[in-house]
């Protein structure tokens, strides 16, 4: 993190209650202005002075205060993506007898679940994580796939794409940053089509038993693989750290390419008149666009002006992440730590040359 960096004898995959200790440290060490237990209830911009009214409402040891702020930019960083994505108009929903929620809010299954049926809607990360831990509590877990999935091993991404830049003797972060987000994206799309060529390669093992037991794999939009698949649509892929192993000797099953029909009080049925009994039923069905946060946020006004977020403009470049949005003093940030730790530059140059007269919002 800037001016931080993590200490050297961390492990690759940092625990995220150890990445939480260290953001609060980021914070107390940095004298960072952070407001915990806030929120926002009403902002409007005044297109005339250029600036917001944001009222904020703050509660601390249980007694609430409200301020009033002008600034002259808003930066919504609330995640990569948007709202839980919950199918709620599928017809027999709410009759469902047991535990039905979105991936977001699943807290756990139970400590024994020994004869009890589970089924996650979805393919990608959470659905393997959920899957997983319910097959380790004792639970029977079905997997449903409706369309297709991109799965690479943590290893394979290691040591291929990441190989001589984000590494042991590799080149300073600041660097590797530099040299994995300056390419052009048509030059990085064709990088990411070798590695891409060579990580299936040596997944093959994996990925055969996976196509074996009726999981539907891709590699990505024109084969280009994880990241762009990612960039496209922030979802769509696994990075796989044990549950693909588990779907390819049957222990997780796969119920694929059928639509739901409906649920029922203890199952659920699919269009091809399948019924799967169900105890407890977890939808991994994603997010919606950052957008849609935004109109939760502040309202239609300021949605309907702003662009859809991820996925690649006429240009090649990136819709509306890290750029000018679209609603002048609003803005778009999210992404990984590596994003967020390159583009968080970008962003604020962009605001600073505004402030400054260098550039005007309406510049091409």
């Amino acid at each position: 993190m800037p001016y931080l960096d993590f200490p050297p004898n961390w492990p690759i995959f940092t625990p995220k209650d150890k990445l939480a200790e260290w953001f609060e440290m980021y914070v107390k060490a940095m004298e960072l202005n952070v407001w915990n237990a806030t929120t926002l209830t009403e902002s409007t911009w005044d297109e005339k002075a250029k600036h917001w009214t944001v009222v904020l409402t703050r509660e601390i040891d249980g007694k609430k205060s409200t301020r009033t702020f002008h600034p002259r930019h808003i930066i919504q960083a609330t995640g990569a993506s948007g709202e839980a994505n919950f199918p709620s108009t599928i017809p027999g929903i709410s009759s469902f007898d047991g535990p039905l929620v979105h991936s977001s809010q699943f807290v756990g299954p139970q400590a024994s679940g020994t004869g009890k049926k589970a089924i996650i809607v979805g393919s990608c990360n959470s659905a393997h994580d959920i899957a997983q831990d319910y097959l380790e509590h004792g639970y029977m877990v079905t997997m449903v796939q409706r369309s297709s999935t991109l799965v690479v091993t943590s290893r394979a991404l290691i040591d291929v794409t990441m190989a001589g830049v984000y590494c042991e003797g590799g080149p300073s972060v600041e660097d590797a940053d530099l040299i994995s987000h300056s390419l052009p994206s048509p030059v990085l799309k064709r990088f990411h089509i070798d590695t891409t060529r060579e990580t299936t390669h040596r997944d093959t093992h994996l990925l055969r038993g996976l196509q074996a037991a009726g999981f539907a794999l891709d590699n990505g939009p024109d084969s280009a693989g994880l990241w762009m698949k990612y960039m496209h649509r922030g979802g769509g892929y696994y990075i796989d750290v044990g549950a693909s192993q588990l779907i390819a000797d049957g222990k997780i099953k796969v119920k694929q390419g059928q639509e739901i029909s409906r649920v029922n009080k203890h199952s659920m049925t699919f269009a091809d008149g399948e019924e799967l009994e169900a105890d407890e039923i977890v939808f991994a069905t994603g997010y919606q666009n950052m957008r849609e946060t935004a109109r939760k946020i502040f309202g239609d006004g300021v949605a309907d002006r702003v662009g859809d977020v991820w996925g690649y403009d006429q240009e090649g470049e990136l819709r509306t992440i890290w750029r000018r949005s679209g609603h002048e003093g609003f803005w778009f940030f999210g992404g990984n730590l590596a994003l967020c730790r390159y583009y968080s530059r970008l962003l604020a140059l962009q605001i600073k040359a505004l402030e400054v007269g260098l550039m005007e919002y309406t510049d091409a």
